[in-house]
């Protein structure tokens, strides 16, 4: 039992929960529902615009969801977590962004959704199911709020950390639907799939090294 921080409870219950709606989520995709055209045509309509200084910050700001810089911040990550020996939670990270982004290239290819056939703003190749980015960067940052909570004391800045880590997400997310390189369905699954692999990846971290 590491003496720096409490247990903290299970969960494989929202964990569960999440798989399942993910997995709703993928079918409603894979078999084009309606309910899927309605939920992408109503975002669609909210977020995409023209404006200049939009199209800069999201062409610019969704690099930052690249496989290749998702990759690099994974590998600063654990190599800071085995120099202060920290490593269940580097092994927590390293097995969690290796099995959320392994499982994602499968349903991708299983699926083999196209992306939208419109003018794409930044270059995207593959299928579209789910967003890539989306995965890499919930999972990523999940990570990030998991160990927030378990390592930093002070309250304060484990609140100010955790609402940075969240951003990042969500406005990686929104570049992609602005981008036109994705659909909102994608970015939403790519965020439960993301959310579902973290939970689970700490739920073996509790069991196998918090659980008093």
């Amino acid at each position: 039992m590491n003496n720096t921080t409490h247990a903290k409870r299970d969960t494989i219950v929202p964990a569960t929960i999440f798989l399942v709606i993910y997995a709703v989520w993928a079918i409603l995709v894979s078999s084009s529902n309606q309910i899927i055209h309605q939920f992408d045509n109503a975002i669609i309509g909210i977020i995409c615009n023209t404006n200049l200084a939009n199209v800069k910050f999201a062409t610019t700001f969704t690099n930052l969801g690249n496989t290749s810089v998702i990759v690099v911040e994974t590998l600063i990550l654990f190599i800071i977590l085995l120099v202060f020996k920290k490593y269940a939670y580097a092994f927590f990270t390293a097995g969690t962004m290796i099995t959320a982004n392994g499982y994602n290239w499968i349903i991708k290819h299983a699926i083999a959704r196209h992306r939208p056939y419109v003018h794409h703003l930044v270059a995207a190749h593959g299928y579209s199911f789910p967003s890539g980015h989306s995965v890499g960067s919930a999972t990523l940052f999940g990570i990030l709020i998991v160990l927030t909570i378990l390592l930093i004391k002070n309250k304060a800045a484990k609140t100010i950390l955790c609402i940075i880590w969240a951003c990042f997400p969500l406005l990686i997310g929104y570049t992609r639907i602005f981008t036109h390189v994705h659909y909102p369905s994608d970015v939403l699954g790519g965020f439960l799939e993301g959310i579902t692999f973290v939970l689970i990846g700490y739920s073996f971290l509790y069991h196998y090294y918090l659980k008093e």
